[in-house]
This record gives C-alpha cells, structure tokens and sequence, in this order.
C-alpha cells in the first residue's frame, strides 16, 4: 500500500513537471522542434530531464524579449529624435540658432516673412515661400543696379567678419590701432 502512494505521489510529480515544462517552453520559443525537444527530455528522463531542460532552456522568455525588442526601439527613436549638429554632429535642441560647439548656423531667415527655417525645410511652414524663391528673391534683393558692378562676396565676407577684427591696423606693430 505504501508503494503505491509512492509511485502514485511520484507518478504525479513527473506529470506536473512534464506540464510545467510544456508550459515553460511554450512562453519561451515559437519553433515546433524546440518544444518537442523540451518536452521530450523531461518525459524520457524523468530524474535527469527536468535539470537537463533548465540547462538548456532559452534564457529569456517571449515576453522579457519583446520588452527588450520595445526598449532598444524606444532608445533608438530617442536617439534618432534629437538633433545633431550638421558640422560636429553633437547633439543640439531644436530651439539652437547656431550649434554651441562648433558655432555653425543652424538655421536661416525665411526671407519673405523672417522666420527662422531649418536648413532642411524646402517651404517656410509660416508663410508657404518655398526656400528657391526666397532664394532667389534674395539674389535680385542684393544685385547691384544697372551699371553699377559690386563684389557682393568681398561685401558678404566683410559682414561676417567681427567689429574687432575689422579696425584699422598698426603699420609697425600689426596690433590694432588706437
């Protein structure tokens, strides 16, 4: 009678386990042959099957690796989502007019309305100018009148140079005058 209850005690453990492990593969691969497998070494090795399993089960179950998938795809789109510097690809918020670490414009007026307009944008969102007719609006703004003839690029570099940098210099020194 006592052998019994044993081997029926024993009898129901190995079925609990052999349920556990289809339950525990299943959560933790989609492919046929791995449940089959998974299953196979706790039903025909009852003592050693379910140690063996343990050992050679998936690590992470379906769940914990589509979490990961979410997370590494949430990392990605932050990372994607701030914006880089076109120079020194540093990272800067979209609210920079010139990148703080390597000086570089970061946007340009709209030259119909004045708003300031990513470099990438090919229309003004504030006043629908597409980026080549301001363009070209600016090049007929800045030609110089009929018979007159400028050198509009000596102009524009001289505009980008610094007050400092522009006074007259010592003829003996080279430091700036006084």
């Amino acid at each position: 009678m006592t052998a019994a209850i044993v081997i029926a005690y024993l009898s129901l453990i190995w079925v609990a386990t052999i349920l556990w492990a289809y339950r525990d593969i299943r959560g933790r691969s989609r492919d046929p042959l791995a449940i089959l497998i998974g299953i196979s070494l706790v039903v025909l090795l009852p003592l050693v099957g379910i140690p063996l399993y343990l050992v050679l089960r998936p690590t992470s179950t379906l769940l914990q690796a589509y979490d990961r998938q979410l997370e590494q795809e949430a990392i990605l789109s932050e990372l994607h989502s701030v914006s880089a510097c076109p120079n020194c690809r540093r990272p800067v918020q979209d609210a920079f007019q010139v990148c703080p670490h390597c000086a570089i414009s970061l946007k340009e007026p709209c030259r119909n309305c004045g708003q300031l307009l990513m470099h990438a944008w090919r229309h003004c969102p504030f006043c629908a100018t597409a980026k080549e007719e301001t363009r070209a609006a600016s090049r007929l703004e800045f030609d110089a009148p009929e018979g007159e003839t400028g050198d509009l690029t000596a102009d524009v570099a001289a505009d980008a140079v610094p007050e400092s940098a522009r006074r007259p210099r010592s003829s003996t020194t080279g430091e700036p005058a006084t």
